[in-house]
């Protein structure tokens, strides 16, 4: 039990829902629209080669920050009250090895790659949304193209596309064997709502990022500039529900799902540079995102019932 606790934090596995939720909407909105049975086993390999791309990415993150000394920097930092270390802690606490890490984080890249394969036999690129999203999720962090460092906003469209576009886009494929514009458009609030997730997670530790020249947006904008960025980033994803169900991309009835951006509105108005304010605003974008995700799938069902 100790080990596969220590496995689910070196993984951070409490992260997973941002990567359920779109691929299940993928696979969900393709048999609501293509009006076709839907393909149990072909989602299960689906999920199952998503799962393990995003654990192998986080364990990547955390290793390639620890080797950067930014968690180090941020752990330093943590006696002045002004930052947070999220990553890499059983590397900081010595529990594991670097060595550990890349062994982790090759397991989940391995079975994801295997279940890539296996969908090729029945969709041909679905190598290629898994190839394309390893390259993303891998140099966000990793040399020579460390995009997370880069920063002023490239890893949170490097965020958006691998944890929000590639995996809806790609089970929509999987299940339905094309890709539409209905797809790419589900794909925006989702996604959109992923890089929240991210950009709210960079006001615990952006002094530290700063330290070690990690551009984020929040050391690149500064706090307040970057504060006022957040809340637009919310109403632009209440704009894209809004949007989708105007176009019936999904159910007009949707629309509800626009609501959830008013909590982590409320929250981030109440963070004023407090770690534990920030702390609240990332609780609430999370249960917010799962929220919205929770709605549409009900919106879907419902529509899809009723067409049947």
């Amino acid at each position: 039990m100790n080990r596969l606790k220590l496995l689910l934090q070196v993984t951070r596995a409490r992260t997973l829902p941002v990567m359920i939720s779109p691929v299940v909407i993928g696979s969900l909105l393709a048999w609501e629209q293509q009006g076709a049975s839907f393909q149990w086993g072909l989602f299960l390999v689906t999920l199952l080669g998503a799962l393990s791309a995003h654990l192998a990415a986080n364990v990547t993150n955390d290793a390639f920050d620890f080797k950067e000394g930014t968690d180090q920097a941020a752990q330093e930092m943590i006696p002045e009250g002004t930052t947070f270390v999220t990553g890499s802690q059983p590397l900081l606490h010595g529990e594991l090895s670097p060595e550990n890490y890349r062994t982790i984080a090759i397991v989940f890249f391995a079975l994801s790659l295997l279940c890539g394969g296996i969908l090729t036999f029945f969709r041909p690129w679905a190598l290629a949304f898994g190839a394309i999203g390893f390259l993303l999720a891998f140099f966000y962090v990793a040399p020579p193209l460390r995009l997370a460092y880069v920063g002023r906003g490239i890893g949170e469209l490097d965020i958006f596309l691998s944890f929000g576009l590639l995996p809806l886009v790609g089970s929509y494929y999987i299940q339905a064997g094309t890709v539409t514009l209905t797809a790419l458009l589900a794909a925006l609030p989702i996604g959109l709502y992923t890089t929240a997730v991210l950009y709210f997670h960079h006001f615990l530790h952006w002094r530290a990022d700063k330290v070690v020249g990690k551009i984020t947006p929040v050391v690149a904008l500064g706090e307040q500039r970057a504060r006022l960025v957040g809340a637009l980033l919310l109403i632009l994803i209440a704009a894209t529900f809004f949007f989708d169900a105007l176009l019936q991309v999904y159910p007009w009835y949707s629309v509800v799902a626009s609501l959830t951006v008013i909590s982590v509105l409320f929250a981030l108005q109440r963070a004023r540079g407090d770690l534990k304010d920030y702390l609240k605003l990332m609780a609430a974008n999370s249960y917010a995102n799962l929220q919205a995700a929770i709605l549409l799938l009900i919106a879907l069902l419902i529509r899809g019932f009723l067409r049947i």
